[in-house]
């Protein structure tokens, strides 16, 4: 496992709490001894959410952490991280180094997508980097002025889209020099989104909970 996920998860993890449309605690990642056997860490590139209506779909190169995934409500969470991260064979040295928290929140019908002023509000004192509109998705990258993680980049992507009656937010990190920090951050959300739009059509909605385990 790499050293930046050993020390930067726990970090990561205490400082999220599940609310709305941010993200939540969750993070399994202690000691590299957790990680068990492959069998106990099958590749899981799909999970459902929010009451059946999101099926979660990781982008290539990751994959979803069975152990992170809390459903509270009709609110929901769960971690993706580069695969061999979470303890799945394989290269994957290709694909950036990167964690990605994915929150879901039933909204009323007709409620309003999230708009880039949405986004920008949520920064806190965060310096916004840059931000843009992608088919429906609001991305923003924050960067000096978010809280100061061990290990983690201040700069960070978040983003949101609305899918089935569900607000979905989207946030990236990685260490410091991770293109997932620059510009693949925003590729990452957008990919996700798009995956998990494809997966959630709603008359092909999975009767499981997961799918797309690894043979």
């Amino acid at each position: 496992m790499s050293s930046w996920i050993i020390r930067s998860l726990a970090a990561i993890g205490a400082a999220l709490t599940l609310t709305g449309c941010e993200e939540a605690t969750g993070f399994p990642f202690a000691e590299m001894g957790d990680l068990g056997t492959e069998s106990e860490h099958a590749r899981t590139l799909k999970i459902a959410m929010g009451n059946g209506d999101i099926v979660l779909s990781a982008p290539d190169g990751y994959c979803i952490d069975r152990r992170s995934v809390r459903r509270v409500g009709d609110k929901g969470f769960a971690m993706i991280a580069r695969c061999d991260t979470v303890g799945v064979r394989g290269y994957y040295e290709g694909y950036d180094l990167a964690v990605m928290t994915v929150t879901t929140a039933r909204q009323a019908p007709g409620s309003p997508a999230p708009t880039l002023k949405d986004m920008s509000s949520i920064a806190q004192g965060a310096r916004v980097l840059d931000k843009a509109s992608r088919d429906g998705v609001v991305l923003v990258r924050l960067g000096t002025g978010s809280a100061a993680l061990d290990g983690v980049s201040p700069v960070h992507w978040r983003g949101a889209f609305q899918l089935n009656d569900n607000l979905v937010g989207v946030s990236v990190y990685g260490p410091e020099g991770s293109g997932a920090v620059g510009r693949n951050g925003a590729a990452l959300i957008s990919d996700l989104a798009q995956r998990t739009r494809t997966a959630s059509k709603r008359e092909s909605l999975p009767k499981t909970a997961e799918s797309g385990k690894a043979d």
